[in-house]
């Protein structure tokens, strides 16, 4: 018998098994795969630092070798616009850096450390079912070609975009109103770098269709990835990594950048992967990170929000626990509305980078200081804003409704000469 069984061992699991082990409760984590693994996401994010902080893995990261993140650049992929988001301009100190992550790397030390922390952690397990109770859960699961049947209190789904529950449940959820995307992702060597200190930047490359994430992952990798929306790869008749090469070979930004790079790694693939689930919480079970919803991954908030719900979830089953009742109808609410607030500030910030006319106004290069400081926040990924800087939000969000039937800052054009002969594309 189990105080907690977690499914997945991801950031969001490893978290969630990591406070609640410094609590006492008797945690087992099932992992359906063998750690280290590759993922994707690989951008972390200031505001989810302080997480990482209290679950008391943080020096395990500064000392891990991970490349310190600074800020994020934003350029167009004809080379001519660009902006840099400094975190430290305007952001206290304990989130001025964070780090870019191999994931294989950086999920074994979240996971290890709940190990560490008392959590049992059982990889390569397939969970089959969870059977909720008032009580409690039945989870039947296969390992090693057994199966088990395990019992707990509570149960935190922490499985990612399979959303082992949702499913099993078959929970209400929506797409957010944002169309299918299709990622092509792959790491690189010899990918040319920012200068010194901006080396660790994530650098996002916007074209008229979709757009290119560059993360420097140590001294010689880069994880590099294309999204595009379904319907325009479809219209390319291309296979995926050919639709990769031909951007590469026909975007100004992306030939200086790539010249001479090579691929050490197979293409990778993500599709279909906008969704919200509209209940988070039950009485006796919470969906964590991925689980819960997932919108795009511009502005590298999977991790965080993983993160900051898994410890959430953590708190909440705590409380109760202290109570000595399950999650109540209140709780429950609760907890549902503040991943939605944490996905609802990215989610704006999500549909202004995909309309062209408030994308010139995020990408002004001499914004009033006022409105930088509230972009960067964002950026940075406070989702907590006190009210002077949900003003300053307001006010940017204002000046991008505007910029629609007023030249309010300078028009971007995304066109690329080296574009020419190239697949007819559709406008974002």
């Amino acid at each position: 018998m189990y105080d907690a069984i977690i499914i997945g061992g991801g950031p969001g699991g490893s978290t969630a098994g990591s406070a609640l082990a410094k609590e006492g409760k008797k945690v087992l984590i099932l992992e359906r795969e063998r750690f280290p693994r590759f993922h994707v996401g690989e951008s972390l994010i200031p505001y989810g630092n302080d997480e990482l902080r209290k679950i008391g893995v943080w020096n395990k990261l500064t000392g891990g070798g991970f490349m310190p993140k600074l800020g994020a650049e934003f350029v167009s992929g004809n080379s001519k616009a660009g902006i840099r988001i400094l975190f430290g301009r305007y952001l206290p100190a304990h989130y001025a850096q964070t780090f870019q992550v191999e994931r294989s790397k950086f999920d074994n030390v979240l996971l290890e450390h709940a190990q560490s922390l008392g959590c049992e952690v059982w990889q390569e397990t397939k969970v089959l079912s969870a059977q909720l109770r008032d009580d409690g859960v039945t989870v039947t699961c296969e390992r090693d070609g057994t199966t088990h049947e395990l019992s707990a209190r509570w149960i935190l789904d922490a499985s990612g975009r399979d959303a082992f529950l949702g499913k099993q449940m078959q929970l209400p959820k929506t797409d957010l109103g944002l169309p299918k995307k299709f990622a092509t992702f792959a790491h690189f060597k010899g990918v040319k770098r920012n200068e010194v200190p901006d080396d660790g930047h994530i650098t996002v490359v916007r074209l008229d269709f979709g757009w290119f994430w560059m993360i420097p992952l140590d001294a010689e990798k880069t994880s590099i990835g294309l999204v595009q929306t379904l319907e325009h790869f479809k219209a390319t008749g291309m296979k995926p990594g050919e639709c990769f090469e031909n951007v590469v070979a026909t975007t100004t930004e992306l030939q200086r950048r790539m010249a001479g790079a090579e691929r050490v790694s197979d293409y990778s693939f993500a599709g279909d992967y906008t969704y919200r689930h509209l209940q988070n919480a039950g009485p006796r079970w919470l969906l964590v990170g991925d689980a819960a919803g997932f919108i795009d991954p511009i502005f590298s908030s999977g991790v965080m929000m993983a993160v900051k719900s898994g410890y959430l979830a953590a708190t909440q089953v705590i409380a109760a626990d202290k109570a000595g009742t399950p999650l109540g109808e209140k709780a429950q609410a609760r907890y549902t509305k503040k991943v939605g607030k944490m996905c609802d500030v990215f989610l704006n910030m999500i549909k202004m980078f995909y309309d062209r006319h408030a994308f010139e106004v995020f990408m002004c290069p001499e914004p009033p200081k006022a409105m930088e400081r509230a972009v960067n926040n964002l950026v940075a990924g406070n989702t907590n804003l006190g009210w002077r800087l949900r003003f300053r939000v307001w006010q940017f969000y204002l000046v991008c409704a505007l910029q629609r039937k007023f030249t309010m800052v300078p028009r971007l054009d995304l066109s690329d000469p080296a574009r020419t002969g190239a697949p007819a594309t559709l406008q974002s």
